[in-house]
C-alpha cells in the first residue's frame, strides 16, 4: 500500500496529530512508531520544562 493510499484511511484526528507532532518535533513522524513519537515528545517536554525551572526548584 502506498503512502497516498494510507492517507486515505487516516481520520481527520489522526492527520491533525501527525501534523502537530511533526511540527513540534520538526521531523516527519509519519513513518515513526507510536512509542518512538511519545518518547521524543516526552524528551521535548522535559527539555522545555527544564529551561523554565528556576535554580531553587532543582
Amino acid at each position: 500500500m502506498s503512502d497516498q493510499e494510507k492517507t486515505i484511511f487516516m481520520s481527520e484526528q489522526e492527520m491533525t496529530l501527525l501534523y502537530k507532532t511533526s511540527s513540534i518535533l520538526r521531523k516527519d513522524t509519519s513513518i515513526m512508531r507510536l512509542n518512538d513519537i511519545i518518547e521524543e515528545l516526552v524528551h521535548f517536554i522535559e527539555s522545555k520544562t527544564n529551561d523554565v525551572k528556576s535554580p531553587d526548584q532543582e
